[in-house]
């Protein structure tokens, strides 16, 4: 009996744990603004290419992402540089709020021994967007030939109202649960 409670406590570690390192900071600054640092790496069963292929999807990005009401392709310069228009959506209970964000993105592959995918986005300042900068990083590589590693890292600022009390705990209980979903999305991703 010891050692199933034993079990049974690992495993609620494991999972209370999914995203051991996962960094989720949030500050609000003098100008009312709040400064956002989140970081996360998972790994994927899908190799490199694979999952480039399905996150540089951009016009069906929603499916990694609950948060992702829509989005709109502005400009393309060629396969590695897209502007893209995001607009999240999230509710609680019957409070919703949608978010638009204006992006550049940069993606592309190296080939090398180990090759890697980034996909490097800068956000673009727009009247529509609360977001006024920020920059997001994914770096798909492989995981010593066992599916790939994905890390991600975005800093952004933008002028939002976070309700006082529950608001920063409301918002680390959705980026986790959009982290939640991403990793089960797309590793049960198959064409």
């Amino acid at each position: 009996m010891k050692n199933f409670s034993k079990i049974i406590l690992f495993y609620i570690f494991l999972s209370a744990n999914t995203y051991a390192e996962t960094t989720i900071l949030h500050k609000k600054n003098d100008d009312g603004s709040r400064y956002f640092d989140i970081q996360f790496v998972f790994l994927s069963k899908h190799d490199v290419r694979k999952n480039f292929n399905l996150l540089t999807d951009y016009l069906k990005i929603h499916r990694f992402n609950p948060s992702v009401y829509n989005t709109e392709i502005i400009s393309k310069d060629g396969d590695e540089r897209t502007v893209l228009k995001t607009t999240f959506r999230n509710c609680i209970h019957f409070f919703c709020r949608e978010m638009i964000m204006y992006e550049s993105i940069l993606s592309y592959c190296v080939k090398d021994e180990k090759p890697y995918c980034l996909i490097n986005a800068e956000v673009l300042p727009n009247k529509e967007s609360p977001v006024s900068s920020g920059k997001t990083s994914w770096i798909i590589k492989e995981n010593q030939g066992k599916g790939s590693e994905i890390s991600y890292k975005s800093k952004f600022i933008a002028d939002i109202f976070l309700p006082p009390v529950f608001g920063e705990s409301i918002f680390k209980k959705t980026i986790n649960r959009n982290l939640l979903h991403l990793d089960e999305s797309l590793n049960n991703f198959s064409y």
